[in-house]
């Protein structure tokens, strides 16, 4: 037998057994999505329409958003906007609410009468818009531009400012010094039926999600958590573009404290951040809502959180709301 057709016999090899598992995964796919059809990433929630330099959900769509650890399984109706709310932007008032946050305030992982926003509506009796969708306050700005470019009259602006991920080094335009990437899992997530039903299963058997852990193929929640460190320029940054949002409107900033104040590893330089941003706001005259100390009155912060997911649940929603329909009709005395 000579080099080459032994060089043949290997590549006929190679690609017959490529071929193999190409079609081996594709008929698991096509099996999966027939006998578990709850699996199928077609019917959950995902984040791909585009709006400006932003991404929201696909204008119009009734979706499910499903946590594969079992934390949540809830319903999310988009409306022609793209947006999670059942009202139209573009009927927003000079006596209504706006809310502009990421995630958090968007609802993520509960029902939409769940979140702040809607259960500040049901408190106060003012209408509330909701506006979220997962970015930074440089795109928070954006969002209420859009909304303005629709003919919304923006009244009292509510900013859900998540202390996890949306400081940084806004330079003059606005845009800061970091950037939403998507990893392997994000895209199998979005795409997959079978990866959906495999990596339930893993989570939710104790030895096999011992396994991926170590292997790296789980991040524990709070591995995945984003930490802070004290640069004075970041919270002039930060604070700046808020002050900005606060010259355009009636802005009131409540804080979304970051878990890692709770956790051992960082919780002095947590602290010190956290601290010196209520400390910028407060020095531009911006009204600031700090639910931290409600949170840790009970000496459990984190159970206002989900177990193997770092957003409110429905309990760490009521409570913030709470404080916000509070802090509307008291001033901004009420909201320390």
């Amino acid at each position: 037998m000579t080099h080459a057709d032994l060089a043949r016999r290997i590549l006929l090899a190679t690609l017959t057994v490529v071929v193999a598992i190409v079609v081996g995964l594709g008929l698991l796919e096509a099996l999966t999505r027939l006998f578990f059809p709850a699996f199928d990433p077609s019917g959950r929630f995902g984040l791909s329409h585009p709006l400006g330099s932003l991404t929201v959900g696909t204008p119009g769509a009734s979706t499910r958003q499903v946590k594969n650890t079992g934390d949540y399984d809830v319903a999310v109706r988009l409306n022609r906007h793209g947006l999670r709310d059942d009202k139209d932007i573009t009927e927003a008032a000079s006596g209504d609410l706006v809310f502009v946050g990421d995630s958090f305030t968007w609802g993520w992982g509960v029902e939409a009468a769940e979140r702040f926003s809607d259960r500040v509506q049901a408190l106060t009796g003012r209408r509330a818009f909701n506006l979220a969708t997962p970015t930074d306050i440089a795109g928070y700005a954006e969002l209420l531009d859009y909304a303005q470019s629709l003919g919304a009259r923006i009244g009292e602006v509510v900013v859900g400012l998540c202390m996890e991920n949306d400081l940084g080094l806004y330079d003059s335009t606005g845009i800061p010094a970091h950037a939403m990437t998507m990893d392997w899992k994000g895209w199998l997530t979005e795409r997959s039926a079978a990866y959906l039903l495999l990596a339930t299963m893993i989570h939710r058997t104790p030895a096999l999600k011992a396994l991926a852990v170590g292997a790296g193929a789980i991040v524990p929640n709070f591995d995945g958590m984003g930490l802070n460190t004290y640069d004075a320029q970041v919270i002039e940054a930060s604070a700046d573009q808020l002050q900005a949002l606060s010259k355009r409107f009636p802005t009131l900033v409540v804080l979304i404290p970051s878990r890692a104040l709770w956790i051992d590893s960082n919780r002095a330089e947590e602290d010190r951040v956290h601290k010196a941003l209520v400390a910028a706001l407060t020095r531009r005259g911006i009204a600031v809502l700090d639910p931290r100390p409600l949170m840790e009155a009970g000496g459990t912060p984190l159970a206002y959180h989900f177990d193997n997911d770092g957003h409110w649940n429905a309990r760490g929603h009521a409570l913030v709301a709470e404080a916000i329909a509070k802090c509307l009709a008291g001033g901004a005395a009420t909201c320390r």
